[in-house]
């Protein structure tokens, strides 16, 4: 039986950054959309750090999954609106995807190099169950993500500026994921 403290804590620590992307992703795709894309995000990721994260870690060099940040940041600069009226009528795929997308580069690496230690330690049942775990504690995030959007003053907030905030945040994961794995940092080094 895993420790409920502490893989609540650990899933909390980890997906609090996305809660704040979930609000401009539920302003502009459906929610059954962000609901599949957030899940299976989280699935890929916990699969990864439970079956290959360790062998993820040695074989691709970490500067180099800093080279996914260059997506969010394209996002931000060609204007993913999340005001957009034609994004309502999004397919779910595209939504889907899109979210799924934006949780893999906003959240992979960091949250595989937090799971793959604890999930180190843990025996298969053990892995099974914090997986389950997981499933309910990415749904339940994404319901109060949800509820929290629509308190009139966040939704004025959204309605209002959510463009430019949208553009600014993508701009900013994409810088933060190329700093975080040491990408930039790499370059650096070469000249």
């Amino acid at each position: 039986m895993p420790d409920l403290s502490l893989v609540t804590m650990l899933f909390i620590g980890v997906n609090l950054d996305f809660f704040m992307i979930l609000l401009l992703l539920l302003q502009k795709y459906r929610f059954r959309d962000n609901f599949i894309g957030y899940e299976l995000g989280m699935l890929i990721v916990f699969a990864i750090s439970a079956i290959a994260g360790q062998l993820i870690q040695t074989v691709i060099p970490t500067w180099a999954i800093g080279l996914l940040g260059l997506l969010p940041i394209y996002m931000g600069i060609k204007g993913e609106n999340v005001n957009d009226n034609n994004a309502s009528k999004s397919t779910p795929k595209r939504g889907m995807l899109a979210v799924l997308l934006m949780y893999l580069i906003s959240c992979g690496a960091d949250n595989i190099a937090v799971y793959v230690p604890v999930l180190a330690t843990m025996t298969t049942a053990a892995i099974l169950l914090t997986m389950v775990y997981f499933i309910v504690l990415t749904a339940l995030s994404l319901i109060l993500a949800y509820l929290f959007g629509q308190i009139p003053i966040v939704k004025y907030v959204f309605e209002r500026w959510g463009s430019p905030i949208g553009r600014i945040i993508y701009i900013l994961i994409g810088v933060f994921v190329m700093l975080d794995t040491g990408l930039i940092q790499f370059i650096f080094n070469l000249f």
